[in-house]
C-alpha cells in the first residue's frame, strides 16, 4: 500500500500598493468601457432610424448590418453597467 500524502494548500502572496492601483485602474478602465458600451446601445437605434428615414440605409445595406451587430456587441458588453453609480 502506498501512503497518502496531504497537500497543503498554497497561500497568495501578499498584494502590493502596486498590484492594487494596477487592479483599481483595470476596474475603472472596464467600467468606462461597459458605460460606453451601455450609452452606445441605447443611441445607436436612433442612427439606424435616421439612415432608414433618409433612404441611405437602403443604398449601403451592409453599414446597416454593421450598425446592427455593434449594437448587438454594445449591448452584450454594455449589459453590466448600473447609471445610478
Amino acid at each position: 500500500m502506498s501512503s497518502a500524502t496531504q497537500s497543503q494548500p498554497h497561500s497568495a502572496p501578499p498584494v502590493t500598493d502596486e498590484q492594487r492601483r494596477v487592479i483599481a485602474w483595470g476596474d475603472r478602465l472596464l467600467d468606462g468601457v461597459r458605460a460606453t458600451a451601455f450609452w452606445a446601445t441605447a443611441t445607436l437605434p436612433l442612427l439606424l432610424l435616421a439612415g432608414l428615414a433618409t433612404g441611405v440605409a437602403g443604398q449601403y445595406p451592409l453599414a446597416l448590418a454593421a450598425v446592427l451587430a455593434i449594437n448587438v456587441v454594445c449591448a452584450v458588453v454594455g449589459h453590466g453597467h448600473s447609471p445610478e453609480r
